[in-house]
């Protein structure tokens, strides 16, 4: 009587889909959040049933880890009611990702395309195991016959990534243990054959690698297909702590070759760990996004933030381009935020100095897009800072701007800058050259987090921050000499 009872609730949240959204926050937020939970981070991300599917780790008091799923239409709206997906001893499991088998190669999928998702076993060294959903991942059996046993593994598998390429017609699977990625192939996610290793020649090696993702993306303006490969690590980011790095190079379907050994990093403001990226976006017709925590292990060590909500990013849509002679992963919010009801407010084009500013109170969460003239080469005159401060109702500060001299965005926080003189100054910067006449800025700003976005995504700097409530006081500044800028805009969302 009781699993009949479990069925029938568990049918009315599948009739429901991706419009229902009950448990949400009380307040708006652009961002994915728990109330009664702890978020840890992001599992996969796939598109079945015309809505976006987030699996991620949570775990509740006494700090058991469980797993969960939300689904979306536009990957801002979450239906909360799924996130419990742990059923037996299934919250047990060790997830690390989740397939679609839309092709039905495994005897998973003998009557429909099934949920596949590979588990790690915490007993022993490079054994996987398998678990499979027939219902769009509400419940969830594990294969109690099929394991998966891969050899010579003398650490434990942080991390696994399975994906179809559809070239070879063939799953790829990419397991992470210590400083080492290997590479199998499959026909039907059962059996793998090993295929080659990634991780000898990567020139930086820091702290601990502990999540990665894999897919294909085109270069823009070509036919040119490269690889992308993340690795998150829990230290060695530009500016100290955690940080998503990743590296473009070829695979031909049994070994990637980098183009470069020197990671490059997706966000320099250390908040950005953990991320996945769509997969399968290719066969959905859908755009390549990254979604991820905002997190920073170096809070735990400070002891820094640790009132505030753990959330994941803002969906980012990411594009690849070739400039400077090389590749670069480009990164913009989704567009789908600007369907969100909102009040757009623009600004006159102003010139900022130490005593002109513009100062208003704005209504979070809030998007604020700026375009200042920077035409001036020699920068004469030119304020050697400028951007927007943000205070929040206990008067601390939070910093995004442009240092000109030295040529470089950045995020500050100067009441951590005080508290840790000696230790950890709480500033993040990403150094940028520009020949540009404009420089543009858009800003996120949530109860929890800020994240700047500068030279149409190229730049983008993450921050985790408490702004205790829903409103904060904004001042658009220029600081030691004058900026112009050109236009703005502040949009206020209302969820």
């Amino acid at each position: 009587m009781k699993n009949s009872a479990l069925i029938l609730f568990l049918m009315l949240i599948l009739l429901f889909g991706c419009t229902e959204r009950k448990h949400q926050k009380a307040a708006a937020s652009l961002h994915f959040s728990l109330n009664n939970s702890m978020l840890q981070n992001p599992v996969a991300l796939i598109h079945t049933e015309d809505c976006y599917n987030l699996f991620f780790r949570y775990s509740v008091d006494g700090g058991l880890k469980q797993w969960g799923k939300a689904r979306s239409k536009d990957l801002v709206h979450w239906n909360y009611n799924l996130v419990n997906v742990a059923f037996g001893n299934v919250g047990g499991q060790n997830i690390k990702t989740v397939v679609v088998d839309r092709n039905q190669t495994s005897a998973y999928s003998s009557e429909s395309p099934a949920l596949i998702a590979f588990s790690t076993s915490a007993n022993q060294f490079g054994k996987l195991e398998l678990l499979y959903s027939a219902d769009n991942g509400l419940i969830w059996k594990q294969d109690e016959v099929n394991e998966i046993l891969l050899a010579d593994f003398y650490e434990p598998v942080q991390d696994v990534k399975v994906i179809w390429n559809d070239d070879l017609q063939k799953w790829i699977m990419l397991t992470l243990s210590g400083y080492e990625v290997r590479f199998y192939s499959s026909d039907n996610l059962i059996n793998w054959e090993y295929l080659n290793r990634f991780g000898d020649d990567v020139y930086l090696k820091t702290g601990e690698w502990t999540s990665l993702d894999f897919f294909p993306m085109e270069v823009e303006g070509s036919h040119e297909i490269k690889w992308i490969l993340f690795i998150s690590a829990d230290s060695g980011s530009p500016n100290e702590g955690s940080g998503v790095q990743y590296f473009v190079g070829d695979f031909d379907g049994f070994v990637y070759q980098a183009s470069h050994n020197k990671p490059k990093w997706i966000d320099h403001g250390s908040d950005l760990y953990q991320a996945v990226v769509l997969s399968d976006y290719l066969s959905e017709n859908k755009p390549p996004v990254l979604i991820g925590s905002i997190y920073n292990s170096i809070y735990e060590k400070f002891n820094i933030n640790s009132d505030s909500l753990i959330e994941f990013s803002l969906a980012r849509q990411l594009t690849l381009k070739e400039e400077f002679n090389d590749y670069y992963l480009i990164a913009v919010p989704v567009n789908t935020i600007d369907t969100i009801e909102k009040e757009k407010e623009k600004i006159a084009k102003t010139e900022l100095t130490d005593g002109k500013q513009v100062g208003k109170k704005i209504q979070l969460p809030v998007r604020i897009d700026l375009n200042f003239s920077v035409n001036n080469r020699l920068y004469l005159g030119m304020a050697e800072a400028f951007g927007a401060k943000i205070k929040n109702s206990k008067g601390e500060e939070l910093i995004l701007g442009y240092q000109t001299e030295r040529r470089y965005f950045y995020i500050a926080e100067p009441s951590i800058q005080k508290e840790f003189p000696d230790s950890w100054d709480g500033f993040n910067y990403a150094p940028y050259v520009t020949n540009d006449a404009l420089m543009d800025m858009t800003l996120i700003i949530d109860k929890n987090s800020a994240e700047l976005f500068a030279m149409n995504g190229l730049i983008s700097l993450s921050r985790k921050f408490n702004f205790n409530g829903e409103s904060a006081q904004l001042q658009l500044f220029g600081e030691k000499g004058t900026v112009s800028l050109q236009e703005g805009t502040i949009t206020e969302f209302r969820k």
